[in-house]
Protein backbone atom coordinates (compact mmCIF):
# COMPACT_ATOMS: atom_id res chain seq x y z
CA UNK A 1 0.00 0.00 0.00
CA UNK A 2 2.80 2.45 1.11
CA UNK A 3 4.59 1.38 -2.11
CA UNK A 4 1.39 2.83 -4.00
CA UNK A 5 0.64 5.75 -2.34
CA UNK A 6 4.13 6.83 -3.51
CA UNK A 7 3.53 5.72 -7.04
CA UNK A 8 0.28 8.05 -6.88
CA UNK A 9 2.20 11.01 -4.98
CA UNK A 10 4.94 10.10 -8.05
CA UNK A 11 2.12 10.85 -10.86
CA UNK A 12 0.56 13.71 -9.32
CA UNK A 13 4.10 15.67 -8.89
CA UNK A 14 4.63 15.16 -12.54
CA UNK A 15 1.29 16.27 -13.64
CA UNK A 16 1.49 19.35 -11.72
CA UNK A 17 5.21 19.77 -13.29
CA UNK A 18 3.95 19.27 -17.16
CA UNK A 19 1.35 22.06 -16.24
CA UNK A 20 4.02 24.25 -15.20
CA UNK A 21 5.97 23.71 -18.83
CA UNK A 22 6.76 26.74 -20.75
CA UNK A 23 6.87 27.77 -24.31
CA UNK A 24 10.66 29.53 -25.26
CA UNK A 25 12.50 29.81 -28.40
CA UNK A 26 16.83 28.91 -29.31
CA UNK A 27 18.51 30.78 -32.00
CA UNK A 28 22.24 31.42 -31.70
CA UNK A 29 22.80 35.33 -30.32
CA UNK A 30 24.79 35.98 -33.29
CA UNK A 31 23.88 35.83 -37.29
CA UNK A 32 25.43 37.14 -40.37
CA UNK A 33 23.89 38.60 -43.67
CA UNK A 34 22.99 36.37 -46.30
CA UNK A 35 23.16 33.21 -43.63
CA UNK A 36 20.39 30.84 -42.63
CA UNK A 37 19.34 31.64 -39.37
CA UNK A 38 17.61 28.54 -37.54
CA UNK A 39 14.74 29.39 -35.00
CA UNK A 40 14.09 26.21 -32.45
CA UNK A 41 10.42 26.35 -30.42
CA UNK A 42 10.64 24.17 -27.61
CA UNK A 43 7.86 23.15 -25.16
CA UNK A 44 9.19 21.67 -21.80
CA UNK A 45 10.71 22.74 -18.22
CA UNK A 46 14.21 25.26 -18.93
CA UNK A 47 15.38 24.26 -15.18
CA UNK A 48 15.66 21.03 -15.49
CA UNK A 49 16.00 21.24 -19.45
CA UNK A 50 13.01 18.57 -20.11
CA UNK A 51 11.62 19.02 -23.65
CA UNK A 52 8.56 17.71 -24.17
CA UNK A 53 8.03 15.67 -27.81
CA UNK A 54 6.21 17.17 -30.53
CA UNK A 55 4.12 13.90 -30.35
CA UNK A 56 3.73 14.77 -26.32
CA UNK A 57 2.28 17.27 -24.48
CA UNK A 58 3.53 19.19 -27.10
CA UNK A 59 0.14 18.49 -28.82
CA UNK A 60 -1.42 21.27 -25.88
CA UNK A 61 0.38 24.46 -27.21
CA UNK A 62 1.47 23.35 -31.28
CA UNK A 63 -0.73 26.21 -32.27
CA UNK A 64 1.73 29.25 -32.02
CA UNK A 65 2.55 32.10 -34.41
CA UNK A 66 6.27 32.43 -34.69
CA UNK A 67 7.96 35.52 -36.42
CA UNK A 68 11.10 37.92 -36.68
CA UNK A 69 11.01 41.17 -37.05
CA UNK A 70 14.14 43.08 -38.84
CA UNK A 71 16.06 46.41 -37.21
CA UNK A 72 13.87 48.01 -39.83
CA UNK A 73 10.72 46.87 -38.89
CA UNK A 74 10.05 43.97 -41.38
CA UNK A 75 7.86 41.30 -40.18
CA UNK A 76 9.07 37.80 -41.49
CA UNK A 77 6.71 34.86 -41.33
CA UNK A 78 8.24 31.79 -40.14
CA UNK A 79 7.30 28.01 -41.43
CA UNK A 80 7.99 25.68 -38.82
CA UNK A 81 8.90 21.65 -39.59
CA UNK A 82 7.77 19.55 -36.62
CA UNK A 83 10.89 17.55 -34.88
CA UNK A 84 11.41 14.87 -32.26
CA UNK A 85 11.34 17.89 -29.29
CA UNK A 86 11.30 20.99 -31.33
CA UNK A 87 9.95 22.96 -34.42
CA UNK A 88 12.11 24.34 -36.15
CA UNK A 89 11.83 27.14 -38.80
CA UNK A 90 14.93 29.42 -40.56
CA UNK A 91 15.14 32.77 -42.45
CA UNK A 92 18.06 34.92 -43.54
CA UNK A 93 18.78 38.18 -42.32
CA UNK A 94 19.37 40.92 -45.17
CA UNK A 95 19.84 43.75 -42.50
CA UNK A 96 22.49 44.42 -39.98
CA UNK A 97 21.27 45.55 -36.40
CA UNK A 98 19.28 42.99 -34.11
CA UNK A 99 16.54 41.16 -35.23
CA UNK A 100 14.10 40.23 -32.64
CA UNK A 101 12.21 36.65 -32.54
CA UNK A 102 8.39 36.72 -30.78
CA UNK A 103 6.25 34.02 -29.89
CA UNK A 104 2.93 33.97 -28.72
CA UNK A 105 -0.28 31.31 -28.41
CA UNK A 106 -3.61 32.04 -27.59
CA UNK A 107 -5.23 29.26 -28.90
CA UNK A 108 -4.66 26.41 -25.42
CA UNK A 109 -7.95 25.53 -24.65
CA UNK A 110 -9.46 25.84 -21.37
CA UNK A 111 -8.76 23.29 -18.66
CA UNK A 112 -9.13 22.28 -15.39
CA UNK A 113 -5.77 22.61 -13.15
CA UNK A 114 -7.57 22.66 -9.67
CA UNK A 115 -5.76 19.02 -9.15
CA UNK A 116 -2.06 19.94 -10.45
CA UNK A 117 0.52 21.69 -8.69
CA UNK A 118 -0.60 25.16 -8.75
CA UNK A 119 -4.06 24.71 -8.24
CA UNK A 120 -5.18 27.33 -10.10
CA UNK A 121 -8.47 25.85 -10.90
CA UNK A 122 -10.20 26.15 -14.21
CA UNK A 123 -7.92 28.30 -16.38
CA UNK A 124 -7.09 30.14 -19.68
CA UNK A 125 -3.23 30.53 -20.83
CA UNK A 126 -1.51 32.70 -23.10
CA UNK A 127 2.41 32.13 -24.21
CA UNK A 128 4.85 34.62 -25.54
CA UNK A 129 8.18 34.27 -26.03
CA UNK A 130 11.24 36.46 -27.44
CA UNK A 131 14.76 36.20 -28.28
CA UNK A 132 17.19 38.44 -30.11
CA UNK A 133 19.72 37.87 -32.82
CA UNK A 134 22.55 40.30 -33.23
CA UNK A 135 23.71 41.04 -36.93
CA UNK A 136 26.73 43.04 -37.22
CA UNK A 137 27.31 45.56 -34.37
CA UNK A 138 25.16 48.48 -35.05
CA UNK A 139 22.59 48.69 -32.30
CA UNK A 140 19.50 48.70 -34.32
CA UNK A 141 16.13 47.43 -33.35
CA UNK A 142 12.47 47.92 -34.99
CA UNK A 143 10.14 50.22 -32.28
CA UNK A 144 7.38 47.94 -32.37
CA UNK A 145 8.76 44.49 -30.53
CA UNK A 146 6.22 43.62 -28.02
CA UNK A 147 3.57 40.90 -27.72
CA UNK A 148 0.65 41.34 -25.26
CA UNK A 149 3.38 40.38 -22.37
CA UNK A 150 7.00 40.95 -22.52
CA UNK A 151 10.14 40.21 -21.08
CA UNK A 152 13.14 42.40 -22.99
CA UNK A 153 16.06 43.78 -22.47
CA UNK A 154 16.40 47.39 -20.36
CA UNK A 155 19.80 48.70 -22.00
CA UNK A 156 22.93 46.83 -22.20
CA UNK A 157 24.58 44.16 -19.90
CA UNK A 158 26.86 46.23 -17.66
CA UNK A 159 30.77 45.30 -17.26
CA UNK A 160 29.88 43.42 -13.93
CA UNK A 161 27.51 40.59 -15.53
CA UNK A 162 24.53 42.44 -14.57
CA UNK A 163 21.44 42.49 -17.04
CA UNK A 164 18.30 44.73 -16.37
CA UNK A 165 15.05 43.61 -18.00
CA UNK A 166 11.59 45.06 -17.91
CA UNK A 167 8.43 43.39 -18.00
CA UNK A 168 5.75 44.78 -20.04
CA UNK A 169 1.82 44.02 -20.33
CA UNK A 170 0.19 46.20 -22.83
CA UNK A 171 3.16 48.10 -23.17
CA UNK A 172 3.01 49.34 -19.83
CA UNK A 173 5.45 48.19 -17.20
CA UNK A 174 4.67 45.68 -14.61
CA UNK A 175 5.62 46.74 -10.64
CA UNK A 176 6.20 43.60 -8.21
CA UNK A 177 6.19 40.82 -10.54
CA UNK A 178 7.74 37.93 -9.59
CA UNK A 179 10.29 37.01 -12.48
CA UNK A 180 12.31 33.29 -12.49
CA UNK A 181 15.89 33.50 -13.90
CA UNK A 182 17.53 30.73 -14.92
CA UNK A 183 20.55 28.99 -16.12
CA UNK A 184 21.35 24.90 -16.72
CA UNK A 185 24.51 25.34 -14.50
CA UNK A 186 23.31 27.49 -11.54
CA UNK A 187 20.57 28.00 -8.57
CA UNK A 188 16.90 29.43 -9.99
CA UNK A 189 16.83 32.95 -9.12
CA UNK A 190 13.61 34.53 -7.81
CA UNK A 191 13.43 38.62 -8.75
CA UNK A 192 10.47 41.18 -8.11
CA UNK A 193 10.13 44.19 -10.61
CA UNK A 194 10.20 47.50 -9.20
CA UNK A 195 7.75 49.96 -9.57
CA UNK A 196 9.29 50.61 -13.06
CA UNK A 197 8.52 47.12 -13.98
CA UNK A 198 12.74 47.16 -14.06
CA UNK A 199 14.92 44.26 -12.62
CA UNK A 200 18.47 42.92 -12.25
CA UNK A 201 20.04 40.39 -12.12
CA UNK A 202 23.99 38.85 -12.01
CA UNK A 203 25.08 36.76 -14.79
CA UNK A 204 28.11 35.22 -14.02
CA UNK A 205 28.23 31.86 -16.29
CA UNK A 206 28.07 32.46 -19.82
CA UNK A 207 25.29 30.54 -22.05
CA UNK A 208 21.69 30.93 -22.50
CA UNK A 209 19.82 32.43 -19.85
CA UNK A 210 16.12 32.24 -19.17
CA UNK A 211 13.50 34.28 -17.65
CA UNK A 212 9.80 33.48 -17.16
CA UNK A 213 6.99 35.67 -15.54
CA UNK A 214 3.56 34.79 -15.31
CA UNK A 215 0.75 37.10 -14.31
CA UNK A 216 -2.79 35.70 -12.98
CA UNK A 217 -6.21 37.85 -12.73
CA UNK A 218 -8.95 36.38 -11.68
CA UNK A 219 -11.30 37.37 -14.35
CA UNK A 220 -13.55 34.76 -15.84
CA UNK A 221 -14.78 33.99 -19.32
CA UNK A 222 -15.08 31.99 -22.13
CA UNK A 223 -13.43 30.42 -24.74
CA UNK A 224 -14.74 28.37 -27.60
CA UNK A 225 -18.09 27.89 -25.60
CA UNK A 226 -16.16 26.94 -22.37
CA UNK A 227 -16.86 28.31 -19.11
CA UNK A 228 -12.89 29.15 -17.25
CA UNK A 229 -12.46 30.95 -13.51
CA UNK A 230 -8.75 32.47 -14.35
CA UNK A 231 -6.85 33.49 -16.53
CA UNK A 232 -2.91 33.43 -17.18
CA UNK A 233 -0.31 35.44 -19.27
CA UNK A 234 2.73 33.44 -19.33
CA UNK A 235 5.86 35.01 -20.93
CA UNK A 236 9.61 34.04 -21.47
CA UNK A 237 12.49 35.17 -22.68
CA UNK A 238 15.99 33.83 -23.62
CA UNK A 239 18.93 35.52 -24.16
CA UNK A 240 22.45 34.08 -24.73
CA UNK A 241 25.23 35.80 -22.58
Amino acid sequence: MKYLTLITLFILLMAGKAKADSLWIEADAKGQIGQAQTIKVIFGSYNQYRLQKVTGEFQEVKDFTCWAISPSGKHISLQFTPKETTYEASFIPAEKGTYVVLLENKQRKVEDWSNSATKIGVAKQHYYARTIIQVGQEQIMAKETLTDLTIMEDGKSTADSVVNLLVLLHGKPVPNATLFMRHPEMQEQKLTTDQNGRVSFHAPKPGRYFALVTLKFETPGTYRGVHYDVFREKATLTKVL
